[in-house]
């Protein structure tokens, strides 16, 4: 085999501790660590802060000491691995699981590969069914683990799922060498290994995996071509790295930059920067990781953009990194104005852009760029790319990525003018006056992401090119990125042209191709599918802007388009599906019928009649057009419309139920009241004790195991921890140290995001340590509470069943348009929880903690219901009439569940602990969900300019206190606990403050109803308007606080007190010496939040 090409320049020309070893091929890696021990022994490869900073700020591992740690492992790998090493492609592979600090895991792993062995490094937050699939994808015969018993649990349950499995292979397991195992002082008895022949540097030597992002991870194997060529990336750049410290403190090594990054001080002789290590790694917070770059005097730091955003904000933090030559980002994008601001003060940004599966394409590393070129990079000089130009994108291009003597990717996945490449699926662009400069622009599956976040098609190229296949159709561009739904530009073909003005021949258009439209439909996500009203057609005097090619320039097209396309959107809120026909007589089998067909077109697939259209793929915007649709033939008919509810999609949420409604106001039956007050309350509450009645027969008995022992440590499910409180609570539970294990239970996420990065972004929204999803007490799971072993697999499930000692139910719907029935999953989720604590084999069943809502007394009157007597506060005691949460299907679902696990403890030996949580007033950082009621309302003022004035006093409690008094409450001898501030403060006090800051007068509350409701009126689209103003999205919730008058003294908005005085005892943070009351500062940092984020100007 040809040596490989030397790079253009020799690192560490000069050094007095560093000799350059030969990086053409003649020796691999592991040869040249003994390279190393030999010619470059007093140089440092890591760094790392000192414990003892009196005496100096960092400690040093030199060469020598590595390279002999490496030779320490290979023989104790050696000793304790069954199978023997070989030097054949299919030699045994080793697996580590482990959260060991990276000089031990680099130590390790070397030394497995030193002695033969295949090293693959797995993730320690995979869960056990990815564990158990990486282990056979790979037939590792052995699995090194560390000595947490978090990850002990899941090695145990991976073999014995193999096994369950007949799996061919079933890895051996052995305890990992540790730190002082390998980095031992030299005492002059250290022998290392005899000398190893070069390898086939086509033989497999580590393995890497994915993300797991769509399925499960998928193994990467790296050969020693693949480490070697890797290990010369940095010798392409314009700096000489000998001798820079560069910082990769937040890495593990199991993460695919630690091992390049490491691997390139090989071949250029950079220091390594590291978190000291300790005996369970830990991932540092933005704030450590800056400071132990200062100890350890780092040049150079790698690191993603959250943390770089977070420093940005510290004008102290900002300084720390302008004395930095090169601050790099990688992962992901920077936000523009961050990278522009950090630029502009002079910090030399950097982004490394490249994979685990081609290498680096950035030149690794580049003297400074002007300010505002931050985000370009050039191309590394060991890569020959491969751009595609993208069709109507000038200066746009698809990146591909070739084979060469320098780089032979992992994967040569794509056929290119006849040349296998590798498809990075990546378009670039390029400077539009500095050739060679580009930067990184999306994805070039152009996915479209709509304004709710989510994707709204797996591919709108192909969605376009199916419906260029209607004869009608010249050509199509699918548009709606950042908008509530996507729509389709059809230019007709030559001879089918129409005037788009005449509205008779375009519905004829429209219907003509809506098999085409259907077709492509079928391959676009649910929530994307284009609706008749949303096809905009081309006027013959706009052509399409085309290419020499004849293929469309999307953004060209798009551009000249954008007033009609501006229109269509402007019109899809009043608008209908006015094709389907309305009834020529409403009696009960037509109206079903109109009904059924409305429904149907808008979700795109068949629902039963008594399917609640939310559980089935309905969402907010098809709620919408179904409304429309049913006002629209009605008004048709001559109904009267205008006293319709805006929201009874909602409260009717079934084909079914639709159908009485809508038949009762076409045939006049329904009168504006619907009954006498009573004869309401007395359907809606016996609809609760309905639903109570259902999930409360049969309860499972409790049956211990023989000889069952009570547990050393809690083992936690917990539901909803990507949520706001859910991930307060998660980083309280991960400091608990008689916690070992907490599964971290979540839906799966629409837009396919992983829930390891949405909990990452909660803790970081928060200010908490990032730190929590890498600790080895966190497993992160999938699934869904209301289906059969609530969606995890027989041995997952099984495990949790045999192992959890505490259940915190949390997870919850909050959306109060929605009525009762469409809470039906969730409340089959309690009782399936329910069953699962009294399924566990434990002496006594699991505690289960339900995170209820003080709404469920909304509609409490102390004179009329027997719960409590006259004005006194609501007590800490469960609420046995329903009446008291009639109103809402969000306050009327937690009454139904408060309810089930009440029966449960009555008839069972299960041991609730309920705690009503009132309203959460955000982190300890400020951060406050926007989507919530107050930070809409508080939106609202500068948009109206004025604020609402109301009395009486508000209880709010920080996500952080309320998280810890419900973790101090889980063992809790009482049944229930009402949770809100014990000392409350005036509305008038928070709210004089809000107006001052925003400069908005203050006015009482039905005058500032009255403008919000005013405003709602001057717009015909709903979805823009309230994109401005997101308190109009819930007008019927504030229209319900007019007249829920409060007075001073007691809660605003006249939601009765609620007695504390058990809770309090019971939870020490809630003390007055832990708590105190909310004021003027709270306010400003909830203010400086929301304009942090863009939500407030």
């Amino acid at each position: 085999m040809a040596p490989l090409p030397p790079p253009p320049t020799q690192p560490g020309v000069g050094s007095k501790t560093f000799k350059a070893p030969p990086v053409d091929g003649s020796l691999s890696l592991p040869q040249i660590i003994d390279h190393h021990l030999a010619h470059s022994p007093l140089h440092p490869l890591f760094r790392y802060t000192s414990a003892d900073a009196k005496h100096a700020p960092y400690e040093q591992i030199l060469w020598k000491d590595a390279a002999r740690a490496v030779h320490r492992a290979a023989r104790l790998i050696t000793s304790r691995a069954s199978a023997a090493p070989s030097s054949a492609h299919d030699s045994p592979v080793i697996a580590f699981l482990a959260n060991a600090d990276l000089p031990t895991s680099w130590a390790c792993t070397w030394g497995a590969i030193r002695a033969g062995y295949q090293a693959f490094q797995i993730s320690p937050r995979n869960s056990t069914d990815a564990i158990v699939h990486l282990l056979a994808q790979t037939g590792a015969t052995h699995l090194v683990l560390g000595d947490e018993p978090a990850l002990r649990d899941a090695a145990n349950a991976s073999i014995q799922a193999l096994q369950s499995n007949q799996a061919e292979i079933i890895p051996s397991v052995f305890e990992m060498p540790t730190f002082s195992d390998l980095y031992v002082e030299d005492s002059g008895d250290f022998v290392p290994l005899p000398a190893m022949d070069t390898p086939d540097l086509d033989k497999t030597a580590f393995i890497l995996h994915t993300s797991g992002s769509t399925a499960f991870p998928k193994p990467i194997p790296l050969t020693h071509r693949n480490l070697l060529q890797t290990a010369r990336n940095f010798c392409y750049g314009e700096l000489d790295l000998c001798g820079e410290v560069i910082s990769i403190h937040f890495l593990p090594f199991s993460h695919t930059a630690a091992p390049n990054v490491s691997n390139s001080s090989f071949a250029d002789g950079h220091i390594c920067a590291v978190s000291p290590p300790t005996e369970h790694r830990t991932v540092p917070t933005p704030e450590q990781v800056l400071q132990e770059v200062i100890n350890t005097e780092c040049t150079i730091i790698m690191n993603v953009p959250s943390n770089i955003e977070v420093w940005a904000a510290n004008p102290d933090a900002v300084k720390a990194l302008r004395k930095l030559k090169v601050v790099m980002y990688m992962g992901a994008g920077l936000h523009q104005e961050v990278g522009d601001a950090l630029a502009a003060t002079g910090v030399n940004l950097f982004v490394g852009y490249g994979a685990t599966e081609f290498g680096m394409i950035a030149t690794m590393f580049r003297r400074p760029l002007p300010p505002d070129e931050w985000n370009y990079f050039s191309i590394s000089g060991h890569q020959r790319p491969y751009l595609r130009p993208v069709p109507g994108e000038p200066g746009s291009y698809e990146l591909f990525v070739r084979s060469t003597e320098s780089m032979t990717p992992v994967f040569l996945d794509a056929k290119v003018e006849g040349e296998l490449m590798c498809a990075t699926r990546d378009i670039i662009a390029e400077h539009p006056t500095k050739p060679g400069r580009y930067r990184y622009v999306r994805r070039a599956d152009s996915l479209i992401v709509l304004s709710t976040g989510e994707k709204a098609s797996t591919n709108p190229v192909l969605v376009e090119a199916i419906v260029r296949q209607h004869p009608t159709v010249g050509a199509a561009v699918v548009f709606g990125s950042g908008r509530p739904q996507s729509g389709i530009l059809i230019e007709p073909a030559e001879g089918c042209q129409i005037d788009p003005t005449d509205l008779e021949a375009l519905a004829s258009y429209r219907n003509a191709i809506w098999e085409a439209i259907e077709k492509a439909n079928q391959s676009a996500s649910t929530h994307a599918r284009i609706f008749k009203e949303m096809i905009v057609v081309a006027d013959s005097s706009k052509p399409f802007a085309l290419t020499d090619k004849g293929s469309v320039r999307r953004g060209i097209t798009l551009d000249l388009y954008n007033s009609e396309i501006e229109a269509a959107y402007a019109a899809v809120e009043s608008s209908s599906q006015t094709d389907i026909e309305s009834p020529s007589v409403w009696d009960a089998v037509a109206t079903a019928e109109f009904v059924r067909r409305a429904v149907v077109s808008v979700l795109g697939h068949e629902v039963q009649d008594n399917d609640d259209i939310f559980q089935h793929g309905g969402d907010s915007l098809q709620a919408t057009w179904i409304r429309n649709t049913i006002l629209h033939a009605l008004r048709k008919s001559g109904v009267p419309v205008n006293n319709v509810p805006h929201n009874f999609v909602y409260a009717a949420p079934s084909i079914s139920e639709l159908t009485k409604y809508v038949l009762a106001l076409a045939q006049a039956s329904v009168d504006e009241s619907g009954g006498t007050s009573s004869e309401r309350e007395g359907r809606r509450t016996q609809e609760l004790d309905d639903m109570v009645a259902k999930y409360t027969t049969n309860f499972p008995h409790h049956n211990p195991a023989p000889n069952a022992r009570a547990p050393e440590s809690e083992v936690v499910l917990l539901t909803g921890s990507t949520g706001a409180l859910g991930t307060a609570i998660l980083a309280g539970l991960v400091a608990l140290p008689s916690v070992s294990r907490v599964y971290a239970f979540n839906r799966r996420a629409k837009d396919g995001a992983l829930v390891e990065e949405r909990q990452l972004k909660a803790l970081r929204e928060q200010g908490l340590d990032s730190g929590v999803i890498d600790s080895p007490k966190v497993m992160f799971i999938e699934g869904d509470v209301a289906s059969p072993r609530l969606g995890l697999s027989e041995t997952l499930f099984a495990e949790i069943r045999e192992s959890v000692t505490l259940i915190i139910n949390n997870a919850w719907r909050v959306d109060f348009n929605v009525m009762l029935p469409s809470f039906a999953p969730l409340i089959q989720g309690v009782r399936n929880l329910a069953d699962l604590a009294l399924a566990s084999p434990h002496p006594n069943p699991p505690r289960l903690v339900f995170t209820s809502s003080i709404s469920v007394v909304r509609s409490h009157d102390p004179l009329n219901h027997t719960d409590w007597k006259s004005t006194k506060p609501v007590p800490e005691d469960s609420l046995k009439d329903p009446a008291v949460a009639i109103g809402s299907g969000y306050s009327e679902s937690k009454w139904v569940s408060e309810r089930i696990l009440q029966i449960a403890a009555d008839e069972t030996a299960l041991r609730p602990v309920i705690v009503r949580v009132g309203q959460l007033s955000g982190a300890a950082n400020g951060s406050w969900n926007q989507r919530e009621w107050l930070p809409s309302l508080v939106r609202s003022g500068q948009v109206l300019g004025v604020l609402p004035q109301a009395e009486g006093m508000v209880s709010w409690v920080s996500l952080s206190i309320a998280a810890a008094a419900i973790i101090e409450l889980r063992n809790s001898a009482q049944t229930t606990h009402n949770l809100v501030h014990p000392r409350p403060v005036s509305w008038a006090s928070l709210f004089d403050a809000f107006a001052a800051s925003l400069g908005v007068q203050l006015v009482p509350f039905p005058e500032w109803f009255s403008r919000l409701e005013g405003s709602f009126k001057l717009e015909e689209s709903e979805i823009e308007l309230t994109k401005r103003n997101p308190a109009l999205a819930l007008l019927d919730h504030f229209r319900s606080l007019v007249s829920a008058r409060g007075r001073p003294g007691e809660e605003v908005f006249g939601m009765p007190r609620l007695e504390m005085a058990k809770t309090v005892g019971e939870a020490g943070s809630l003390r007055e010496e832990n708590l105190a009351r909310l004021g003027g500062e709270d306010v400003e940092r909830w203010l400086n939040y929301w304009r942090s984020t863009g939500f407030l100007q």
